[in-house]
């Protein structure tokens, strides 16, 4: 008896030995994201909510629409907000640049900066880009290597600011 309770001590101890070195194993595998899209995704009604949980922007986003192959997206100020330049040209180029890198059939995106009060039903609009998928140098670069975003969406995207927008901008 006590000769087999040694033999199995000592063929378990090799055993859990043996079992501790196999997380040490490296697989010659790449490691995927979980939850990142290996290939573009077609926008559909049924899951445009799905991709804009993905993409965070400063301002809040008011309203998404999509109309085949066009995206409609408006970013929403409140009255009493100033708002930041660097931060609206840097939400307008994240959405642009997600949004043709992350699906395979928006071809354009319009995107609008709105200010809205509690009280008035129509929100003033303050700026909009739109936005085409076939200038692709428009919206390759990630934003962060990117010297002066300002001048790269005013020289590559149609935009439309109105004057209004001007004294909102914080200095």
């Amino acid at each position: 008896m006590p000769r087999r309770l040694l033999a199995a001590i000592a063929v378990s101890t090799l055993l859990a030995l043996t079992l501790s070195l196999v997380p040490g194993v490296t697989w010659n595998q790449p490691d995927i994201p979980a939850f990142q899209a290996s290939r573009p995704v077609d926008l559909s009604e049924q899951n445009v909510v799905d991709l804009f949980t993905f993409m965070s922007t400063h301002y809040n986003i008011k309203r998404v629409k999509w109309e085949n192959p066009s995206v409609h997206v408006d970013l929403a100020v409140s009255s009493g907000q100033r708002a930041e330049l660097p931060l609206v040209y840097r939400d307008f180029y994240v959405l642009v640049r997600d949004l043709f890198r992350l699906t395979a059939n928006v071809e354009q995106v319009y995107i609008r900066l709105l200010e809205v009060e509690p009280d008035t039903p129509a929100p003033k609009l303050l700026i909009a880009v739109e936005a085409q998928r076939k200038d692709k140098s428009a919206y390759e670069t990630p934003p962060e290597q990117i010297a002066d975003l300002e001048s790269h969406i005013r020289a590559r995207f149609s935009v439309r600011i109105d004057p209004y927008f001007y004294r909102r901008v914080s200095p």
